[in-house]
């Protein structure tokens, strides 16, 4: 899954966890694939992708928000003194 986006991936077509890390996918825990493959299931029976709704309030879904990287606090900060400094 990928955790920002929503999408569902199968890796049974000769796709490794490896490669699908590579494009930004995670692996979904044991708990939650049964409702990744019953999405997957609802969007078409020939399809290997689907989308999550990422608005809902599932428990993949809250899974996926708590996997999602957070913006660094500090680089705002960061920017903020930078600016200053640069007007003088």
């Amino acid at each position: 899954m990928n955790v920002d986006t929503g999408e569902l991936i199968r890796l049974r077509n000769g796709l490794t966890p490896e490669e699908a890390e590579m494009l930004g996918f995670t692996l979904v825990p044991k708990e939650h694939e049964a409702e990744a493959n019953r999405i997957i299931k609802e969007a078409e029976a020939d399809k290997q992708k689907a989308m999550a709704d990422m608005t809902s309030d599932t428990p993949l879904v809250n899974w996926a928000k708590t996997q999602q990287k957070k913006p660094c606090k500090n680089k705002a900060k960061m920017a903020k003194t930078s600016r200053r400094r640069n007007r003088k």
